[in-house]
This record gives C-alpha cells, sequence and structure tokens, in this order.
C-alpha cells in the first residue's frame, strides 16, 4: 500500500502521552483544532456556499448539496456519534438559513450523518472512490427523504416531473462536488495516509 493512498480512517490519531511536557501540549492543541474547530468551520463553509448558490445559480432548478458532501466527511471520519450531531446541527443551520419548518431538514441529515458513521466504523478504512459512492447513495437518499418530509410538514401536492429532472440534477451536482472536495476535506482534517506495509 502506498503511503499516499487516500483513506478516511477513524480513530487513527497518533496517541500523545499523559507528561505534561510542551510537546505534549502542543499536540493536544493541535488534536482539539483538528478534532474541534475544522468540522465547525468546514459546516459553516458548506452551509454557506450552499444558501448562496441557491440565491442565485440553480441549473435544472437544483444545486450541489455541500452540507452533505461535508456532512458524509465529516461521519466517515469521526463515527456515528459525531456523525448523528453534525447531521443535527447542519440540519437546524440549514431550516434556520432558509426559513423553513424548523427540524425538517436535521430530520433527514441526522440519520444519514448516523448511517454514514456506522458504515465508516464497521470498515475502518474508505478509500476516496468509495467515500464518492457513500456520497451518491447519500445524495440519492437524502434526495428522496427531503420530497418525503417536505410533503408531510408542508402538505404539499407533488409535481413529479420537477422533482425527477431537479433531483436528479441535485445528485449529479452533489457527487460532483464529492469529488472535487472530498480529498480537500480530507487533508483539512488531518486524515492520516496508509502507512506503507
Amino acid at each position: 500500500m502506498s503511503a499516499t493512498d487516500p483513506t478516511f480512517e477513524i480513530g487513527e490519531d497518533d496517541d500523545f502521552s499523559d507528561d505534561y511536557d510542551v510537546d505534549a501540549r502542543d499536540g493536544q492543541g493541535s488534536r482539539w483544532i483538528k478534532t474541534v474547530l475544522m468540522p465547525i468551520l468546514i459546516l459553516m463553509v458548506a452551509i454557506y456556499l450552499e444558501i448562496a448558490l441557491a440565491i442565485d445559480a440553480r441549473v435544472l432548478g437544483a444545486i450541489p448539496n455541500f452540507a452533505l458532501v461535508a456532512l458524509v466527511a465529516l461521519a466517515l471520519r469521526y463515527g456515528p456519534a459525531w456523525g448523528a450531531v453534525i447531521g443535527f446541527v447542519s440540519g437546524l443551520l440549514i431550516d434556520i438559513a432558509v426559513q423553513a419548518p424548523l427540524g425538517m431538514s436535521a430530520l433527514v441529515l441526522t440519520p444519514i450523518g448516523w448511517g454514514v458513521g456506522v458504515f465508516a466504523q464497521r470498515r475502518r478504512r474508505v478509500s476516496l472512490a468509495m467515500a464518492v459512492t457513500v456520497v451518491l447513495i447519500a445524495s440519492i437518499i437524502c434526495t428522496a427523504a427531503d420530497v418525503v418530509v417536505a410533503t408531510a410538514v408542508n402538505n404539499d401536492s407533488i409535481a413529479w416531473s420537477t422533482i425527477a429532472i431537479a433531483g436528479t440534477a441535485g445528485v449529479m451536482f452533489t457527487v460532483l462536488a464529492g469529488i472535487i472536495l472530498l480529498p480537500v476535506l480530507r487533508r483539512l482534517m488531518g486524515v492520516p495516509a496508509r502507512s506503507s506495509a
């Protein structure tokens, strides 16, 4: 296996010693940034991009679901508990930003984050190609669940032709965004590369 093999790994960070020396404290500070600050920053940028594009840049009635790509990357890295929390928080933030009924997006994204985290936990290592496949599956599930939840909450009739075109375009744009962004997100989160063996 090459040292540059792009994989997502859960819980493979270096352990830091319990000694209170300068090196250990520097390592803990770096670990805190990668574990807490970086996911928050990634999520906020993804939600901002999604909302900014939703206002001005729809193609075939759809935009890439940047929040979903970020959620998949974070759930693959941190596991099911964090995946569910990140899905819930991102769903609430999206609902607040677009003034949708509060909790509607969280109802969709929370189980997706948890499911992706469970998948990653069982696989232990997820290649970049597998991560893009996970984005594809998550995007299809998210699109279908959005239609079901929006119909149930808003009690609207369904325009199937419009949903089919916008849904297909949205899934394609999200997968394209995943192909571009997943390697960048992996590097930003400090996912360790596989060691050569």
